[in-house]
């Protein structure tokens, strides 16, 4: 129950800092935090979204925030729609459940991580067949993988609904409250859920609901969702992870992958940097920010710096799924071609790590900065730079060749 409260704290504290998006943690929670079977967790899932919702609503029907009308007719079909997935559920295997949910995440992370203003629909004159079709797909969605699916009921109710973002909002949670409602009606007819331990879950989750609501005032919401999105893609990538057969997980994981895999990752990535962070790619600024964090405020508030604890933390997770972490300091080739003991070594690297820092600031970037971003985008500075280091590298490993190996 301990363990419970605190996730379900951490729901609502979510749910009321961005006015959604908490929901998509519960299921997670519940599978890999208490141990629930995934049916289980998507029925109890349901209920702590409805309950969650249904404070919500109240919160914004005081000021007349929610569409009564409207909502109740998309919640008649998103209801038809969560009661049909909860039946069927019971005919889908659980593996398959969360890989959905997953998948489910990873969409919700991503239109998390869209700018607003360019996201925001423009509100359309009422439609009642697209309300309809959309109540009973997204309705379908949550019946059948336990997920609120606010950020597709928001956009429907603005373009489908014509109202405004405020209102569509508002009217939203009480769509996502009766849809919830129902999706675990369909499912209590194949499951049953800890009814003790699904109440204390969503009183917690409403708490932290108010809580959030208080700090929303005074953090940046914008940089919250930022950063919940990139965590729930995260969470998405590990539940897909998790549900590979052991021997995909082997060959993935553990199996060294070619070359032209780690490019295409690296390549894929900066596309989506450039599009979501609209900022380029460079490691040594990193760097150079973690050494300016101490004397300068606007270094300590740089992208940069999750961005190097990310580069930490992938080493790390890709030693671990590669056969274990050792610590050691041997260091390979370079021991095999010239034996030295451990401070000169770290003399001879730090002596490095001078040269290169000194030479990437006179460059204006590093292999990463002009070389990948810098050609990217046929950057004259950037392909003469990458040309030079090349050229310099090729030159130096023959040096150094016939100097320690003769």
């Amino acid at each position: 129950m301990l363990l419970a409260g605190a996730l379900a704290i951490v729901v609502g504290v979510v749910l009321g800092l961005l006015g959604g998006g908490g929901s998509i943690l519960t299921v997670p929670l519940f599978v890999y935090g208490l141990g629930m079977r995934t049916k289980e967790a998507i029925a109890t899932s349901l209920l702590v979204v409805g309950v969650t919702s249904i404070a919500g609503v109240v919160q914004y029907a005081r000021s007349g925030q929610v569409n009564w009308r409207t909502g109740l007719v998309f919640s008649g079909f998103a209801m038809v729609g969560a009661y049909t997935g909860g039946r069927g559920a019971a005919f889908v295997p659980g593996a398959i459940l969360l890989s959905l949910f997953a998948a489910m995440m990873l969409v919700t992370g991503i239109a998390m991580l869209r700018p607003r203003h360019s996201s925001t629909p423009v509100a359309k004159s009422f439609s009642l067949w697209k309300v309809a079709l959309e109540g009973l797909v997204v309705g379908g969605f949550t019946g059948l993988v336990g997920a609120g699916g606010g950020f597709l009921v928001v956009p429907a109710l603005v373009i489908f609904g014509g109202m405004e973002m405020r209102k569509a909002i508002g009217t939203s949670l009480l769509v996502i409250a009766l849809k919830s409602f129902t999706g675990l009606a369909g499912h209590l007819s194949h499951v049953t859920i800890d009814l003790p331990l699904a109440l204390v879950v969503s009183t917690v989750a409403v708490v932290g609901t108010l809580i959030g609501g208080a700090l929303s005032r005074r953090v940046s919401a914008e940089q919250l969702r930022r950063a919940f999105a990139w965590f729930v893609l995260g969470v998405a990538a590990f539940m897909l992870y998790k549900q590979l057969p052991q021997a995909a997980r082997q060959q993935i994981f553990v199996v060294r992958w070619p070359f032209w895999v780690g490019g295409a990752a690296i390549g894929g990535f900066l596309l989506l940097f450039l599009r979501f962070g609209k900022q380029m790619l460079g490691v040594s600024t990193g760097f150079e920010d973690v050494c300016a964090a101490p004397f300068d405020s606007r270094a300590r508030h740089s992208w940069r710096l999750p961005f190097m604890l990310g580069i930490i933390g992938g080493g790390v997770l890709a030693a671990s799924l590669g056969g274990g972490l050792a610590l050691t300091t041997t260091m390979g080739e370079f021991d095999q071609m010239w034996h030295a003991a451990l401070p000169v070594k770290a003399g001879l690297f730090t002596l490095g790590g001078v040269l290169i820092g000194f030479g990437t600031r006179l460059a204006g970037g590093c292999t990463s900065g002009h070389g990948i971003s810098g050609v990217a985008q046929f950057a004259p500075s950037s392909l003469i730079a990458t040309g030079s280091f090349m050229a310099s590298g090729f030159v130096t490993t023959q040096i150094l060749l016939k100097l320690l190996v003769g």
